[in-house]
């Protein structure tokens, strides 16, 4: 058994989460993947087996039991794949979506979603233009680990979702984004469910679960720009 699937399989067992030998080893061909196309370009500074299937892999999936069976799931600033990939390798079920502003990134998804045997739709786009389409609320949750601030992600988020919809953003300290996030909570209708702490302490990781409330406005998301100048 090679060091990263041995430690992902411990992780797993701690968390309480049933990952399959073949889960695993899906999740070893997409991690082999991600380290062969590093060596070209830089995808992630985290590489080294054990510290890989933590802070990528298992990280990704300590929610997933947030998410409803066959759920339409969107992962917005997907960078390397990261939650979307892991949860599609998990929970087969699902439908995955990735969407990255990054060519190179989207290329590599692509790749390593070949490599595990997964089918992941990769949308080389902004999430702020795809919310202006047919995609607008059509999704049952999503998922981000990007680094924004919380209230800039539920802008880019929320206008995603269908009624009813889960938002589940991928956070370290929380609390101070949280409560600035207010305002954007009570614009998009989204409130909050519980706080998902990532098990065992290796890491200050928290998944903050939202859930839509109602429709929202057409003027959300606004420009980009727009909303990192003056966020809700």
């Amino acid at each position: 058994m090679s060091e990263f699937i041995d430690e992902l399989k411990t992780l797993c067992r701690q968390g309480g989460i049933e990952a399959g030998q073949d889960v695993l080893e899906r999740m070893e061909e997409y991690y082999e993947c991600m380290k062969e196309t590093n060596r070209l370009y830089n995808l992630t500074a985290i590489t080294e087996p054990k510290e890989a299937a933590l802070k990528h892999f298992f990280d990704s999936i300590v929610p997933e039991g947030e998410i409803p069976g066959k759920s339409r799931v969107v992962d917005v600033g997907s960078g390397a794949g990261f939650p979307v990939v892991p949860l599609k390798i998990l929970r087969g079920d699902i439908s995955a979506f990735a969407v990255e502003s990054s060519k190179k990134k989207c290329d590599f998804i692509v790749q390593g979603a070949q490599a595990a045997r997964i089918d992941v739709t990769v949308m080389n786009v902004r999430a702020e233009e795809l919310a202006t389409g047919k995609p607008r609320e059509s999704y049952d949750v999503c998922v981000s680990r990007a680094v924004a601030q919380l209230r800039v992600l539920m802008e880019l988020c929320a206008p995603l979702l269908k009624d009813g919809g889960r938002f589940l953003a991928y956070k370290g300290d929380y609390e101070k984004e949280l409560n600035e996030a207010a305002g954007a909570m009570k614009a998009l209708n989204l409130k909050l469910d519980k706080v998902i702490d990532m098990p065992g302490g290796e890491l200050a990781h928290h998944v903050l679960v939202f859930h839509k409330t109602g429709m929202i406005a057409q003027k959300y998301p606004r420009r980009y720009a727009q909303i990192v100048k003056s966020p809700l």
